[in-house]
């Protein structure tokens, strides 16, 4: 993904299903959304609404800092790359983890055959993605990217929250 890219991602995006609250362990837990989708109030900024399904997600981080990721419905054998930041009203995305350096990821993920995932999010060295004690981010925005056959990096999921017609 291209620095102008990642900067450029940034409209607020609401959507997704209600996950329900944190767990005792849990020090942040959100819904993981895909871009573009109906019930949403943008489509991750300049890039296009996301070509790949989506049925459920959520990013959980414990005390401990280790993050654990559940995509359900998702596209099968599928690797994402994620990033983390934070999204400002009509300014876009900026990386904040690992450093305010664009266009570093923390990791990867990749659903089963099914589209499936549920586990740690896998550095490049093959370790899992664990935030150093004392790590602090205000508000972290997790954006999942995948580069299709031939073409180019694009945003495809980010976290968010919903709201729910009662």
């Amino acid at each position: 993904m291209n620095k102008h890219g990642l900067i450029s991602l940034g409209v607020l995006v609401i959507g997704g299903g209600f996950v329900g609250p944190a767990t005792a362990e849990d020090l942040y837990r959100v819904n993981v959304i895909k871009c573009g989708a109906p019930a949403t109030t943008g489509d991750c900024g300049f890039f296009p609404s996301s070509p790949l399904p989506l049925d459920e997600g959520e990013i959980r981080s414990n005390d401990k800092g280790e993050v654990t990721v559940d995509l359900i419905g998702a596209a099968p054998d599928t690797t994402y790359k994620i990033y983390v930041g934070s999204f400002f009203i009509g300014g876009g995305f900026v990386q904040r983890y690992p450093d305010a350096s664009c266009c570093r990821n923390i990791g990867t993920v990749t659903t089963d055959a099914q589209g499936n995932f549920d586990g740690a999010i896998t550095t490049s060295p093959g370790a899992e993605f664990v935030f150093p004690a004392g790590t602090s981010l205000a508000q972290p925005s997790f954006v999942f990217t995948y580069i299709p056959v031939g073409g180019s990096e694009q945003v495809v999921y980010t976290t968010g929250f919903a709201v729910v017609a009662r």
